[in-house]
C-alpha cells in the first residue's frame, strides 16, 4: 500500500441549530461539555486555542478563519488545518470536520485513521450531548488489546493491517506485525473504526475472538481485553 493521503474528513447530523453548534464549538464551557477537560479559545481572527482532553493529550493553535455560524479553521503547531464547517440540515445542523496534512507510511495512515476515529466519537458526544443533554465519554475507550493498526484494502482482503504490538497486552505473542484482521467476536471487520468501536466498547476482562490473515492463511485467536492502557503484570 503506497498511497499519499493529505486530508481527511468525518461528518454528522445533529438534530439541533446552527448556533447551538457554533457555541458548542466556540464557548470553552460548551466545548467542555462534550470534547475538552479544559479549553481556552480567543475567538478572533489570529486567536490563541489551547484544548486539553485528558490523559495527556492536548492541541495548541491559532484561529485562521472565522465565520460565525459556518465556518471556523484552526492551524495547529505543525501547520495543519483543522477545518470545522456548519450547515443548515432538513433534520437539523451538518457538522464537518476536515484535517490537512500528509499521510504516506503504514504509521502515518495509523495516525491518520487514529485521530479521525478519536474525532468522530467526540462528535458523537457533541450529537448526545445537543440533543439528550447525556455526555457518553464514559463508554469511550474502555478496553484494548494493545496493539495498532490501519485500515487495510489490498489483493482483494479488506481488514485492518497490524503496524505495531504492545508488549505486555493481550495481542503480545498473540498477533504479529504484518497481520491482517479481518473479523472481531463474529463482527467482520473492514477498516480500523470497526475494530476500534467493537473492542474500545467491551468491558475488561470479556472475550474476543479474532479473525485474521498470516501470509496468506486464515487463523483465529481468542484475547481476554484489558482496561484501555494497562498492560499485563510482569513478575520479577
Amino acid at each position: 500500500m503506497d498511497s499519499i493521503f493529505n486530508h481527511v474528513k468525518r461528518e454528522i447530523v445533529i438534530r439541533t441549530t446552527p448556533e447551538r453548534v457554533w457555541k458548542a464549538l466556540t464557548d470553552p464551557q460548551e466545548r467542555n461539555r462534550w470534547e475538552t477537560r479544559h479549553c481556552e479559545i480567543d475567538l478572533k481572527v489570529g486567536g490563541h486555542i489551547a484544548l486539553d482532553y485528558g490523559w495527556g493529550v492536548s492541541y495548541t493553535g491559532t484561529i485562521e478563519e472565522l465565520t460565525p455560524y459556518r465556518k471556523l479553521t484552526l492551524k495547529g503547531e505543525d501547520q495543519e488545518l483543522t477545518i470545522w464547517t456548519i450547515e443548515p440540515h432538513t433534520e437539523g445542523t451538518l457538522v464537518r470536520i476536515e484535517y490537512t496534512g500528509l499521510w504516506s507510511n503504514e504509521r502515518e495512515y495509523m495516525m491518520m485513521d487514529n485521530m479521525a476515529f478519536g474525532t468522530y466519537r467526540f462528535m458523537r458526544n457533541m450529537k448526545s450531548v445537543l440533543e439528550t443533554d447525556q455526555d457518553i465519554r464514559s463508554t469511550f475507550w474502555s478496553s484494548w488489546i494493545g496493539m495498532n493498526h490501519y485500515t487495510y484494502r489490498n489483493d482483494g482482503i479488506e481488514g485492518v493491517k497490524v503496524v505495531e504490538v504492545i508488549a505486555h497486552t493481550p495481542a503480545d505473542g498473540v498477533l504479529e506485525e504484518g497481520d491482517i484482521i479481518t473479523s472481531a467476536a463474529g463482527q467482520v471487520i473492514r477498516r480500523y473504526d470497526e475494530l476500534e468501536d467493537k473492542v474500545t466498547s467491551m468491558k475488561p476482562g470479556e472475550q474476543v475472538v479474532i479473525g485474521f490473515i498470516r501470509h496468506g492463511n486464515p487463523s483465529s485467536a481468542t484475547l481476554t481485553v484489558l482496561p484501555y492502557g494497562q498492560r499485563n503484570v510482569v513478575e520479577a
